[in-house]
């Protein structure tokens, strides 16, 4: 018997026929640069803070008075931070309600006025113990720099810190103003005025 072995061969669609050709390019592409400008940086917020004060007349009056053992300015009856009280704006309630707390220059040149006379009058007699030393008259830099220490914590309330660079300045003018008038009386009240017109004493 012979044997007949019929392989179906199914039909299958034709492979796709490949397209057109395409020309490679020349040369390859190029990128365009772009000014973008200056990019900010995020800034760092700080951290809060409380807002410094100014003092009032009355604190700044009984402040200078309580550093200075009890000298006024003006008279033991009458003090000038009262008589300039309306320049100062201080609140009368009646034409002004609030008082005006802001270092302004008026209150400057008051603060100046007040500390000029007080300090004349507390290296004078060194009431409340202005002179920290045994010799007022003593010009050597080390008795200079304790007085000034001494100085800067009783009317600025500051630590007792020699190597602070404040005390640096303090000393300096100690010295210009003793060269310039040969008197440590003059140099020291100075030096007080400095201190009691500086913002670390009516800044709080």
């Amino acid at each position: 018997m012979m044997l007949w072995l019929v392989i179906a061969c199914g039909t299958h669609d034709p492979l796709p026929s490949p397209g057109p050709s395409v020309d490679a390019p020349e040369e390859p592409p190029t990128a365009s640069e772009t000014e973008w400008g200056e990019v900010e940086e995020p800034g760092v917020d700080a951290p809060p803070t409380r807002a410094l004060k100014r003092m009032s007349v009355a604190q700044a009056r009984d402040s200078m008075e309580r550093i200075t053992g009890g000298i006024p300015w003006g008279t033991e009856t009458s003090s000038n931070w009262d008589v300039f009280s309306e320049t100062l704006g201080v609140a009368d309630y009646q034409v002004r309600v609030e008082s005006d707390l802001s270092p302004s220059v008026m209150f400057q040149k008051f603060l100046d006025d007040a500390a000029g006379a007080t300090c004349q009058a507390w290296v004078e007699t060194n009431e409340g113990t202005f002179f920290v030393g045994d010799d007022p008259e003593s010009t050597d830099r080390t008795d200079v720099r304790a007085q000034v220490v001494h100085l800067r914590w009783q009317v600025q309330g500051r630590v007792r810190n020699a190597e602070d660079p404040i005390v640096d300045d303090y000393e300096l003018l100690f010295s210009t103003v003793h060269q310039r008038t040969d008197s440590t009386e003059a140099a020291w009240a100075t030096v007080c005025v400095a201190m009691f017109t500086h913002p670390d004493f009516y800044m709080y």
